[in-house]
């Protein structure tokens, strides 16, 4: 059957000049491709989203061990075990008080310090691959190939790609 999505036309600007109707033709077409592509969008968001992840062992390190600290934190509190060190029991200087603001302290420090940057170049990325492709993927090509599956989609307008038709 025909390959729709490597088509040489199925990619193509919105338009070849700036009128009155260029950002109508943007907006329908990205809202066109984003309800059409949004699981593979969000395939791709994931897939970014791990591969930067990787990339950071650091901050793995960290939120595992964030974790660790929390859960234990979790089941101290919840089984009211006491802490008793060298014989001495620590809980009354440690309260849980304490120890919740000390990993409320730890975790924005991790946050700020080793995940945002990750964080921001994984949406970065994502939404710069996922615009490209709304704004670049000719809607003619997903209607036709869509309908021609025997799947359902709403109706778009015909004068959408730069085939000369601009008023």
């Amino acid at each position: 059957g025909p390959s729709f999505c490597l088509a040489p036309d199925a990619f193509n600007p919105p338009s070849s000049h700036f009128d009155k109707n260029t950002s109508e033709k943007f907006k329908r077409r990205i809202d066109l491709n984003f309800s059409f592509f949004i699981t593979n969008y969000a395939a791709i968001t994931a897939g970014t989203s791990f591969i930067v992840i990787l990339l950071h062992p650091k901050m793995v390190i960290y939120c595992g061990l964030l974790y660790i600290l929390w859960k234990i934190h979790s089941i101290i509190a919840k089984e009211s075990i006491l802490l008793v060190f060298m014989n001495q029991n620590i809980g009354k200087y440690l309260t849980i008080e304490i120890r919740t603001r000390a990993l409320y302290l730890m975790t924005i420090w991790v946050v700020v310090v080793y995940c945002l940057q990750p964080v921001l170049t994984a949406l970065t990325l994502s939404l710069l691959m996922v615009l490209v492709h709304a704004v670049m993927r000719d809607p003619k090509q997903v209607e036709n190939g869509f309908v021609s599956v025997g799947g359902k989609m709403r109706s778009y307008r015909e004068n959408d790609s730069d085939d000369g038709n601009d008023s």
